[in-house]
């Protein structure tokens, strides 16, 4: 069959002469470059070719096996190259992992001798001995020969040293710890015993201690903790009580000034109710309103703070409101002058809503003015319109003006004279302190120079 045809009697000579390699290994053809790569990288692990190796010297030592000329068939030379770059890269990575790991059995041996002999070493410290000193007592163990250097077997006995020492330092700190949290331990139990206070100090708290509980474990003087270091814990576990102690005062003053500072905030609101109820007016005196004010159940709260509380929110309450009525009294006034030359007055007839509405009118011919005038009118930070109380106040003169001229009008009927009698004391009113407004509603505010009438063909004057 083989002489059939010329090129396949070729082709299996050839495909029988790659299948076995220097070992007899039979090979086969192989599937992708893939597969070639491996079996080249493969080749050179097996022949030892060393990471720092050259191309030429590599393939002196592998070209006469049948699996070097396989791979020449699948791959360029340029691919075996680069298979053995990756090679050389992955066995040099291969090779220091293993000089490591030797490295790190040949430390851990040395450590383990050290570890076993040293502390049986009689004058061995872990802080003053040198390596020199215990080298004879360690240099007959086959561990020691583990590290083939000398500098190293000093350097690892060093270090060997060092962490000694810190764990020697972690013991102690351990033990330090463990007795502070007894001793605090025996501090809390005195405490709510009733023998320890933010007040006490370290021997008068030793005096009132019995004996038997001054030897309590927990409490005696040890290694771990000196009689300086008790003192200490002592001085810190009073400083931690006058802290807590000063912080639940303070949150106790908070909360008394919060709830001190709502009932201050009820009384002023019961103040603008009282003045939107017309009970107080800005012209009111503490001492005529007081009996009102005080029925009022967020009166007693306020006064329990302080007695002159109420009435030192009252004159504020009312110093405000009134700075602020006779401001805008003032600006009402000079439109009310306006309407009078206009012969619009205010009398006892004249409704709050044509009142408004005259001023409106008045104002309307200024941009300013009219802007002005409803903020006053719309104004909700005040108890009571400062319109509403000028109104009123006019209207209230408007018919005391009247009553009086109806008054003079009867005397002279009466037979008492044709011209006007001096008004009485009884006609005017009781006589009022120097300064003082007699607090009976907006009245109280009326212009003390208005003219009373002098006859019956007298009209009541315009009020101002």
């Amino acid at each position: 069959d083989d002489e059939g045809d010329s090129t396949l009697p070729m082709s299996n000579k050839l495909r029988k002469m790659m299948s076995r390699g220097d070992d007899g290994h039979e090979f086969t053809d192989f599937k992708n470059k893939t597969e070639a790569i491996a079996a080249f990288k493969g080749l050179l692990l097996a022949k030892g070719i060393s990471p720092t190796m050259k191309w030429n010297d590599a393939m002196k030592m592998c070209s006469n096996d049948m699996r070097w000329k396989a791979c020449e068939k699948v791959l360029s030379v340029g691919e075996r190259k680069q298979a053995l770059a990756e090679y050389q890269t992955k066995r040099a990575n291969e090779l220091r992992d293993l000089e490591r790991q030797e490295r790190m059995r040949a430390k851990d041996a040395f450590l383990q001798l050290l570890a076993s002999k040293l502390p049986k070493l009689s004058g061995f410290s872990a802080v003053s001995s040198e390596f020199s000193s215990i080298r004879d007592s360690l240099s007959s163990d086959d561990r020691f020969y583990a590290v083939d250097d000398e500098d190293k077997r000093e350097r690892l006995f060093h270090e060997y040293c060092e962490e000694v020492r810190k764990s020697d330092e972690r013991k102690i700190r351990n033990e330090q710890r463990e007795a502070k949290s007894f001793f605090l331990t025996f501090l809390k139990e005195r405490e709510e015993a009733g023998d320890l206070t933010i007040a006490s100090t370290w021997n008068l708290f030793l005096a009132t201690l019995d004996e038997s509980i001054r030897n309590d474990s927990r409490c005696r003087v040890s290694a771990a903790m000196t009689d300086a270091d008790r003192e200490l814990y002592f001085a810190d576990y009073v400083l931690e009580l006058q802290a807590a102690e000063d912080d639940r005062r303070n949150r106790i003053r908070d909360a008394r000034r919060r709830a001190e500072k709502a009932q201050r905030e009820e009384f002023r609101d019961a103040l603008r109710r009282m003045a939107s109820e017309g009970l107080i007016l800005p012209s009111s005196r503490w001492r005529n309103v007081e009996d009102t004010v005080a029925a009022d159940k967020s009166h007693d709260p306020v006064q329990a703070q302080d007695r002159d509380t109420p009435r030192s929110l009252f004159e504020d309450f009312v110093g405000e409101w009134s700075a602020i009525f006779h401001k805008d009294r003032s600006f009402l006034s000079q439109l009310v002058d306006a309407l009078a030359k206009k012969k619009i007055t205010v009398t006892e007839k004249t409704t709050y809503d044509d009142f408004t509405k005259d001023l409106t009118d008045e104002a309307s011919h200024s941009t300013e003015e009219l802007r002005n005038l409803k903020r006053i009118i719309n104004s909700t930070s005040d108890p009571v319109s400062s319109v509403r109380l000028y109104y009123d106040e006019l209207v209230m003169s408007a018919r005391d003006a009247l009553e009086q001229s109806n008054r003079l009008r009867s005397k002279r009927r009466s037979g008492f004279g044709r011209s006007a009698s001096p008004v009485s004391s009884e006609d005017e009113g009781e006589i009022l302190e120097d300064g003082e407004v007699e607090d009976n509603g907006p009245s109280a505010n009326k212009d003390k120079d208005e003219p009373a009438a002098q006859d019956s063909s007298v009209e009541t004057p315009e009020v101002k």
